[in-house]
């Protein structure tokens, strides 16, 4: 626990992005602004959808494998995570046209993660999407960025926010605050409900973090998890 003990301060504001507690709450400042959606980086970035409660955001990482937040797959009504069979995952989603989707065929998830202590143990909020179907060779999967981050490094996150639910928007200007050993990254970015699960990603177009939650009052902060090898 001794890393997030160097978070507490900031953790003491952050809500987890799971319903029914407040999903990315708002934040102030900063545009969010329109990409395209058949253009990496974005093309590799897509919806999350289920039965239980709406949608999230995930990213590919490979053919038949993408990433998204440990709990956009939670029922918070029957305390039990999603079957593989009831989410999609959706690609180049803009205005109800899209370019690929599926549904997965299996979901792993950290042992580590409790959705009943979802601050506690939010360095494993992540998840893997195995894709029943293998996404088409035109759209590229995002790499994963290995490198440590340096105070201040300029981010960008993706998500489908409430602003634009059908249309995939971004934050340019997301800047490193603290990169922590227990896989978290703390960034300064005004995202919105539905960013869940998306990725923040570098200026060579590689995946650095999933975004998990965002504060309240400490606004325009994003509290997000970096992959590793545990699904290996």
């Amino acid at each position: 626990m001794a890393p997030f003990v160097r978070l507490a301060a900031v953790m003491a504001a952050l809500v987890c992005t799971a319903p029914p507690l407040a999903s990315a709450g708002e934040t102030s400042g900063g545009p969010r602004e329109r990409v395209d959606v058949a253009t990496a980086p974005w093309s590799a970035v897509g919806q999350v959808n289920n039965a239980a409660y709406g949608r999230c955001t995930g990213v590919l990482i490979g053919p038949r494998k993408a990433l998204t937040a440990a709990h956009c797959l939670y029922n918070a009504q029957t305390k039990r995570f999603l079957q593989p069979g009831s989410v999609h995952f959706v690609l180049g989603y803009d205005r109800g046209a899209y370019a690929f989707a599926t549904t997965l065929s299996g979901i792993e998830i950290p042992e580590g993660y409790d959705p009943a202590r979802p601050i506690e143990t939010i360095a494993y909020d992540i998840a893997v999407l195995h894709l029943g179907a293998p996404a088409p060779r035109t759209i590229e999967p995002l790499a994963i960025a290995t490198a440590e981050l340096p105070h201040g490094a300029r981010l960008s996150a993706a998500g489908y926010g409430r602003d634009r639910l059908y249309a995939l928007s971004a934050v340019r200007d997301c800047r490193v605050e603290r990169s922590d050993p227990m896989n978290l990254v703390l960034a300064g970015c005004p995202i919105l409900n539905g960013y869940s699960g998306g990725p923040l990603i570098d200026a060579a177009g590689r995946l650095v973090a999933i975004i998990s939650a965002t504060g309240r009052e400490a606004d325009g902060i994003v509290l997000s998890v970096r992959p590793t090898t545990q699904f290996d």
